[in-house]
């Protein structure tokens, strides 16, 4: 999240509230390749798919930190824009997921409109790897601070995913190959809005869903992102809150990762709800850097390095790009047909072989 001097123009984050049981990583420590720390990194991508990135202390992460202030500012430029200027550049997800998202355009599980307003940015757009799209003029005129924010974010990204290249026995890299920041994906920064809701009410403003890409990093102040923990039944009551904490980003995998993987790491199912306690009465302001495949990277599982499971017996990939297995995903979901559920996190084999010879060794 931003530092800590925005967290203090709001109410503190309840200490009633019932929170995930996440780590916190840091980002120093990967960077230098602290063992113990890379091996939490792993665990926690397997377990529950997400965590805390502290960025504080390193040139890296204090530059990111900046990149989110930054941003954070012009977010409330742009969603504070008047609702017929946004109109001219309209969100259309049969299209694009890029452009302005009014409140109330998508609906709830239950079929009520959500609560969140949004604009979507688009990788290849501000970095020239497509033609540019039409924008307002506050996103054209900082045009080199989205830059900013998109290769530094990237830089971040492809370092955690070299760790997971070597946990899972890949060749170096071989994550960031499948994701270059030059060629054309779907990878975006999405700026969020939910406006003051009543202190003490609930409702959800995001249904819960899971990311279709390989990773996202976030920054919020006021609390309200959600995740549903493994074995959970999907009950309201169930739901724990993610506490926003400053110098921090929250990272999560994207079934991207979950595809790669043959199901070893995890994307969990989160959502937007209201904010807890007094923070509710405030507009409740996001950032999401969403790291997407290349459009023509393979998305069938990895091979090498033996962790990764191969095919059981019978068992068949579809064999299609990230771009148009993107479009299958999002079609699935439109429909109906694919319920939002959390996705992998299966037991490593060398975890079930150690399992077996303890218990060949009680016997």
């Amino acid at each position: 999240m931003p530092r800590a001097s925005h967290f203090i123009q709001y109410p503190p984050f309840p200490e009633d509230a019932v929170v995930a049981d996440i780590p916190r990583l840091s980002l120093t420590k990967l960077l230098e390749n602290d063992a113990l720390e890379s091996e939490q990194l792993f665990r926690a991508c397997r377990e529950t798919g997400f965590f805390l990135l502290d960025l504080t202390g390193s040139r890296v992460g204090e530059n990111m930190l900046d990149d989110a202030e930054n941003i954070f500012g012009l977010s409330q430029k742009i969603l504070g824009l008047e609702q017929e200027e946004l109109g001219k550049f309209p969100f259309k997800p049969k299209l694009s997921l890029y452009g302005h998202k009014r409140i109330g355009e998508m609906k709830m599980e239950d079929g009520s409109p959500d609560n969140i307003e949004i604009y979507g940015l688009g990788q290849d757009d501000m970095l020239g790897t497509s033609a540019p799209r039409p924008n307002p003029e506050v996103i054209l005129a900082n045009r080199k601070v989205f830059q900013d924010i998109f290769h530094d974010a990237y830089g971040i990204i492809c370092h955690l995913l070299s760790h997971l290249d070597r946990h899972l026995s890949l060749a170096s890299g071989t994550f960031a190959s499948l994701c270059p920041q030059d060629k054309p994906s779907q990878t975006m920064l999405r700026m969020l809005r939910s406006p003051p809701q009543k202190i003490g009410s609930h409702r959800t403003s995001l249904i819960g869903h899971t990311d279709l890409g390989s990773m996202t990093m976030l920054f919020n102040v006021v609390g309200g992102l959600q995740l549903l923990p493994a074995k959970s039944e999907n009950v309201d009551e169930n739901w724990v809150y993610i506490r926003p904490e400053p110098g921090c980003a929250v990272i999560n995998l994207g079934d991207a990762m979950v595809q790669w993987s043959g199901g070893i790491l995890r994307s969990n199912i989160h959502r937007v709800a209201t904010p807890p306690g007094q923070q509710a009465g405030y507009p409740r302001y996001s950032l999401a850097y969403l790291l997407r495949p290349e459009a023509s990277a393979s998305m069938r599982r990895l091979e090498g390095g033996g962790v990764i499971p191969q095919l059981a017996d019978g068992e068949q990939e579809d064999g299609l790009c990230a771009q148009d297995w993107e479009r299958m995903r999002t079609a699935q979901i439109v429909a109906g047909n694919s319920l939002p559920k959390s996705k992998g996190g299966q037991k490593l084999r060398v975890e079930e072989s150690k399992r077996e010879k303890q218990m060949q060794e009680l016997k």
